[in-house]
């Protein structure tokens, strides 16, 4: 039923987030010029919920239509479900637009994790690695109540949204950017140092300053894994390293312990025999005995000194060893930044405009053109090579600028 509803009493859609997918505001602002010069057309659908009215979808409409003034609008007024307003919701956005598939895929793992809504069952057949768990949407990570479990692929939740999620060549198979979208939420779930929002966003640029795609996010998501993973499993070696280090300091130090519990033995008894033979008043016998004792002393003391020497060199390892391992800590803690900084570096070193400049230079510009380029390319380096210089300025040494010609 058609229902002319007041815009004051219009809510988004309970799954709409826009937070993390904004309205457009030249979206909204085309859409004010179509309603002027055509007026408000029909065709979003919401329910009632007390006094208002939730909206499945035509947010952009809606604030269209109260920055046009109007003070209400029909609305088709149907009896929806939580999943229905789910389903039209991400089927109405056609667009594909990443922030709109984050959104979507977002929404439908919370509801199925909810148990709002449906996916189906996963294949059997399916890698374990690549199954989630809603609400989470990392691998393998089982859900917060026991006994309650909802698992989900990328394919079976790109089955449950449809159209755009949904690979056309090989029926069911998940689009890149649901396997990129889950991606994003991953980092985002597990809180990751270094995963920079910028480059996710639909208008970011990416390492080669321009728009960064599903394929590459997924590529991003993969090489910050596979930098995890190396990070574990060179932290891991560290720790065997130095287990080792210290099992053979604890061998050696027990070894130690024998032989001179041996050798305190031996002593008793050569001093035993000495006091036999000065019993005996065999003198050549006491003598013996007591150069064989001081002999003894003598090797024991010398060993002592080695043992001594071999235990500091272990001691020495492991601290080597702790202290590279912290090295390596801190490397791979830094190494979301480097990404960064050589995002950054990339951009700045690129020379994607020389070819374009020549070309231009080549025109017949007139006088005002030609100093309007002019003075671009003058604000861009006095920009680098202040501001922006400025800010790494500090205890390193400044190449010189070389002129270009």
């Amino acid at each position: 039923m058609t229902k002319m509803v007041p815009v004051s009493s219009i809510k988004d859609n309970p799954f709409r987030d826009k937070k993390r997918n904004p309205i457009d505001s030249s979206r909204v602002d085309a859409l004010v010029e179509s309603i002027h010069a055509t007026d408000f057309w029909k065709g979003v659908y919401g329910r009632k919920v007390d006094d208002f009215v939730e909206i499945a979808f035509g947010h952009h409409r809606v604030d269209a239509a109260r920055k046009a003034g109007l003070k209400e609008i029909p609305i088709e007024v149907m009896d929806l479900s939580d999943s229905d307003m789910l389903m039209r919701m991400t089927r109405e956005n056609l667009r594909g637009e990443l922030l709109s598939v984050i959104e979507a895929v977002s929404a439908a793992v919370k509801a199925f994790g909810a148990g709002v809504v449906e996916f189906e069952k996963v294949d059997p057949k399916t890698r374990k690695d690549y199954l989630r768990y809603a609400p989470s949407f990392v691998p393998g990570k089982e859900s917060v109540t026991p006994g309650v479990t909802h698992p989900y692929s990328a394919e079976t939740l790109a089955r449950f949204l449809g159209g755009i999620y949904v690979k056309k060549a090989r029926e069911g198979m998940a689009q890149n950017s649901v396997v990129a979208a889950l991606g994003v939420l991953e980092m985002e779930e597990r809180k990751v140092k270094g995963f920079s929002e910028k480059v996710l966003q639909v208008n970011g640029a990416g390492p080669d300053g321009k728009y960064v795609g599903a394929k590459r996010i997924i590529e991003i998501v993969s090489e910050v894994k596979a930098s995890e993973v190396k990070a574990q499993e060179r932290a891991e070696k560290s720790a065997e390293e130095i287990a080792a280090e210290k099992a053979k300091q604890e061998k050696l130090a027990a070894d130690i312990k024998a032989r001179q519990e041996r050798e305190k033995k031996e002593c008793e008894e050569l001093l035993s025999k000495r006091v036999e033979a000065a019993a005996e008043e065999n003198a050549k016998e006491v003598q013996r005995i007591a150069d064989e004792i001081i002999r003894k002393a003598k090797a024991a003391e010398a060993k002592a000194e080695e043992d001594k020497a071999k235990l500091a060199a272990l001691e020495a390892s492991v601290e080597a060893k702790k202290a590279a391992a912290i090295e390596q800590r801190k490397e791979d803690e830094y190494l979301p930044i480097r990404r960064e900084a050589d995002r950054i570096i990339h951009i700045l070193e690129r020379r994607d405009l020389t070819e374009d400049l020549k070309a231009l230079s080549r025109k017949p510009l007139n006088l005002k053109d030609r100093q309007r380029i002019w003075e671009a390319i003058d604000g861009l380096a006095g920009w680098l090579s202040g501001w922006a210089a400025a800010q790494f300025s500090g205890p390193i040494k400044a190449p010189k600028l070389k002129r270009r010609k």
